[in-house]
């Protein structure tokens, strides 16, 4: 049996870091492939140093391009602070790297890092010229992109896919509406609050996980009957910032954002007039809530993630728990709680570098949630800020997306090729 070693780079050493590298380690077991963790890259490099010894990487880094030289990997994960993933991107894929697995969201809007400020029409533009530029850079050097949305690599989504899949032989499948939330008491990111690091609040960082999904979903549903992917086209949204003109009182559970919104609200509008509706907010005093539900023409489907009622823990003293947290964010495990076993496996995270790794070893393998993701999840985020700014009336965003912007099937989903989670009979 031919060998493979698919080696894999980390860029960045925060929570998402953590999370990729040991999903890496929990992929099913691939005949014939090994998986080496080869390099890790850090602003510090003395983070990059701890952060290897403890993840087992082979090398650490201060430099993004030099590890690209030294290391030669065929994944490349920018899983960093949001104001690297652009360049970042566009780096490994100038060295050629032949996955490239970017984190959300896809960029940021260039004039924060230049301490300019522009209001949100500008911001918009700028900001998908600069996608643009990205994403061409990718498309010239022959990289895949896999736009690290986990929400769309939960299994409930699999088996949604599935449902549609199975439905239109009844003359059925069509997705109406849908509605998701994402949202927990506040960032641990230090830069979550600095928008020259960040891009933005609980619209841009949060809202756009359960956004992944519902825009995922209508690609599907176009591409199984027509082969062309369903679109949006407008959007409407709000951006507040709650915590912050409430009084001191209220922010004793919480993290006070005082720079970025920690309510975000989209409604989006597909070109085949259904809609979407998701939250996403630092408002959550429970913990992480990850949420999803889908109206269609033969059924409702709703993924409650995290929390859910799978497993149910009672515990009268915190303090025997020790340090075990029990799902993401829980701010204690005293009283009764739902545990979340297997977050990694969860949260989509698992399946979604299990979805890079295949894309590595198999030439006609392109990523579920790719470039064309990317591209519409920032249309969408960025006319939400235009929105928000102008009194939240809808944003018409067709110039980037039925009228803009064109993508290649390799750049789109295969649904028939995401996988399934349900038995046969």
């Amino acid at each position: 049996m031919t060998q493979r070693t698919v080696r894999v780079g980390i860029n960045g050493t925060g929570f998402a870091a953590d999370y990729t590298s040991k999903s890496y380690a929990m992929i099913p077991h691939r005949n014939g492939v090994t998986i080496e963790l080869a390099g890790v890259v850090s602003g510090r490099l003395e983070n990059a140093q701890r952060f290897a010894e403890s993840h087992g990487v082979s090398q650490a880094f201060a430099s993004h391009v030099e590890m690209l030289a030294a290391v030669k990997p065929d994944i490349d994960n920018v899983c960093c602070a949001n104001f690297a993933h652009g360049p970042y991107t566009r780096e490994a894929a100038q060295a050629g790297v032949p996955v490239i697995v970017l984190e959300k969201p896809p960029v940021i809007w260039p004039g924060y890092p230049e301490g300019r400020e522009a209001d949100a029409v500008t911001r918009k533009r700028e900001s998908m010229k600069f996608l643009a530029e990205v994403l061409d850079d990718v498309r010239t050097a022959g990289s895949k992109l896999l736009y690290a949305e986990d929400f769309v690599y939960f299994d409930g989504m699999k088996g949604i896919v599935e449902l549609l899949i199975a439905a239109r032989k009844n003359g059925k499948g069509k997705v109406l509406y849908q509605h998701g939330v994402c949202a927990h008491q506040g960032s641990h990111a230090p830069a979550y609050d600095t928008p020259s690091k960040s891009g933005g609040g609980a619209l841009f960082n949060k809202a756009c996980h359960p956004l992944g999904p519902a825009l995922f979903l209508k690609q599907v549903e176009g591409i199984l009957a027509t082969g062309h992917p369903i679109r949006p086209v407008g959007v409407s949204a709000v951006a507040l910032q709650v915590l912050k003109h409430q009084p001191e009182s209220c922010g004793e559970f919480f993290r006070v954002m005082q720079n970025v919104d920690d309510f975000g609200r989209i409604t989006v509008l597909f070109e085949d007039q259904t809609v979407a509706e998701v939250l996403g907010y630092d408002l959550s005093i429970s913990g992480i809530r990850n949420e999803f539900s889908v109206i269609t023409d033969f059924a409702q489907y709703d993924l409650r993630v995290n929390p859910n009622n799978e497993n149910e823990l009672f515990l009268p003293n915190a303090a025997n728990a020790g340090n075990l947290l029990l799902r993401e964010k829980l701010p204690t495990p005293q009283g009764t709680s739902f545990p979340r076993p297997n977050q990694f496996y969860a949260h989509g995270y698992v399946s979604e570098m299990s979805d890079a790794v295949s894309c590595a070893v198999d030439a006609d393998c392109y990523p579920q949630s790719g470039a064309l993701m990317a591209w519409d999840t920032m249309a969408v985020l960025m006319a939400g800020y235009e929105s928000a700014e102008s009194g939240g009336g809808i944003i018409d965003i067709s110039e980037y997306t039925t009228n803009g912007r064109q993508f290649a099937a390799s750049e789109a989903p295969s649904p028939e090729r995401f996988g399934s989670v349900f038995q046969r009979v």
